[in-house]
């Protein structure tokens, strides 16, 4: 699938110019959360998975389907 973000119309991946990824979802834990049981409540960010190299990108605002 390909996708765009912050006005970046399709995103490629840094590694490789490769342009299709998987995307899918990971918790951000902190410290605090943690020690006290609350990973639940930790915020989640989206990654795409480049589907040539694997090579992963991070992003807090979730990237939209192109």
């Amino acid at each position: 699938m390909k996708y765009s973000a912050l006005g970046v119309s399709i995103i490629t991946c840094p590694c490789c110019q490769n342009d299709t990824f998987d995307k899918d979802y990971r918790q951000l834990n902190s410290r605090g959360a943690t020690f006290f049981g609350l990973d639940w409540a930790n915020k989640e960010a989206s990654i795409l998975i480049c589907k040539r190299c694997s090579y992963i990108l991070w992003f807090m605002d979730e990237p939209a389907k192109k």
